[in-house]
């Protein structure tokens, strides 16, 4: 981004120190000093200005925005002068400058947000989540590190299917308590979080290095250019999980159980998810599944409804994100069951999956973009079809394993 400093600022420098020769050299009319060479340069200082200050801080959206803006429109005002004028002078600044725009777009979506409600005033969501499940003794267990509307928050949750319950505990307090950084996603008093590591006032898991690593499941080039305001990555996607566990009575130890590591983000907060996770332990390896679809927030008050899938098997680690993804993607809730199927490249995945209607924690849930009811089971059911080029892969189920969770917004 300082780079980019320079050559805006240089490039504004051109515009004033040498107008004429160069208008005269593309072919362009009304050359010299005057109302829009007092305007282009300015525009120049104002974005040199705006990329040297991301450079320094590339954690504050309104900068990222102003700049991505004014590379839209210049590109999308020379494509327009390039046909009303029958001009094609003109596409050389829509080719330079669209270029330009895709790949601030690009070097935005991989900013790391360790810590993004510090980014300036406004309502803000953020929350990391812990989960772990052991499908042979039925328990699960997840743990939801947040911060909201100026607020720390965590709350645990133990599922245990041998007792028939569900134990949740919470906590609440200022923002201001709150450290975070690169070392540490989130520390608050007795609730840590950290790579390897998760601990509360009555728990403490650790896990090696991550057999499986992180993906975004937002479009890098929709929230690189600000078009989506939300993202959500599994940060760490297959971990094993050891450590204890007591929630509100109820305590489940975890030897090398399978977890994950999730982390979302969003000014806004979507309206409704839907979300679902399945470990299936084979004799061949181990396939990961995740799949989340959403009502992602646009600008505005606008939101799209997005799918995007992940799929870790036979060595193999398939994404399916973005907007054509969603759209070739089907996802449908009837009755109870959420039917799915998802694309890879010539992967499909298809499938279905329920919540354990006997084990259910449900939470009210208020994001800025609304409030709504949240219902999560970690002994749901999620069966899964893997086919490649029409043959058959890989038929998995596991009836009492996955995390499956709906949200929707309040009546």
């Amino acid at each position: 981004m300082r780079a980019y400093g320079w050559v805006f600022l240089a490039t504004g420098i051109v515009f004033v120190a040498a107008a004429v020769p160069l208008t005269a050299l593309l072919g362009l009319p009304n050359g010299g000093m005057g109302l829009w060479l007092g305007l282009a340069g300015s525009l120049m200082a104002v974005i040199s200005l705006l990329s040297f200050q991301i450079a320094e801080d590339p954690f504050l959206d309104s900068r990222w925005n102003l700049l991505l803006l004014s590379k839209a429109v210049s590109s999308l005002l020379f494509a327009a002068f390039a046909v009303l004028g029958h001009n094609a002078a003109f596409l050389i600044g829509t080719a330079v400058d669209s270029a330009i725009f895709l790949h601030l777009a690009f070097l935005r979506s991989g900013v790391s947000f360790p810590h993004r409600g510090r980014a300036g005033a406004g309502p803000f969501s953020e929350a990391w989540f812990v989960m772990v499940c052991d499908p042979a003794s039925r328990r699960g267990f997840w743990a939801r590190y947040a911060l909201s509307r100026g607020r720390a928050q965590c709350r645990a949750v133990l599922f245990d299917k041998a007792a028939g319950r569900v134990a949740a505990e919470s906590w609440e307090r200022p923002l201001s308590e709150l450290e975070s950084g690169s070392a540490t996603a989130y520390r608050l008093g007795d609730l840590r979080l950290a790579r390897g590591c998760a601990a509360g006032p009555s728990w403490n898991l650790s896990w090696p290095e991550a057999e499986v690593g992180a993906l975004g499941f937002a479009p890098p080039l929709l929230t690189g250019a600000g078009l989506l305001s939300a993202g959500y990555e599994a940060a760490e996607g297959l971990v094993r999980v050891t450590g204890e566990v007591r929630v509100d009575g109820l305590t489940a130890r975890f030897t090398n159980a399978a977890g994950g590591v999730g982390h979302l983000w969003s000014p806004r907060g979507a309206r409704g998810w839907r979300w679902a996770r399945a470990v299936f332990e084979r004799p061949g390896g181990t396939t990961v599944f995740e799949i989340l679809t959403a009502d992602a927030p646009l600008p505005g008050r606008l939101s799209a409804p997005l799918t995007a899938a992940r799929l870790v098997h036979e060595g193999r680690s398939l994404s399916s994100v973005g907007a054509l993804a969603s759209l070739r993607a089907r996802s449908e809730l009837r009755g109870g069951t959420w039917s799915f199927r998802v694309r890879f490249g010539g992967v499909v995945a298809e499938g279905e999956c329920r919540l354990d209607s006997g084990l259910i924690a449900e939470f009210p849930y208020d994001a800025p973009a609304g409030r709504g009811v949240c219902r999560t089971s970690m002994t749901g059911s999620l069966r899964l079809s893997v086919r490649e080029g029409g043959f058959p892969l890989a038929e998995l189920e596991t009836p009492e394993g996955a995390i499956v969770e709906f949200a929707e917004p309040s009546a």
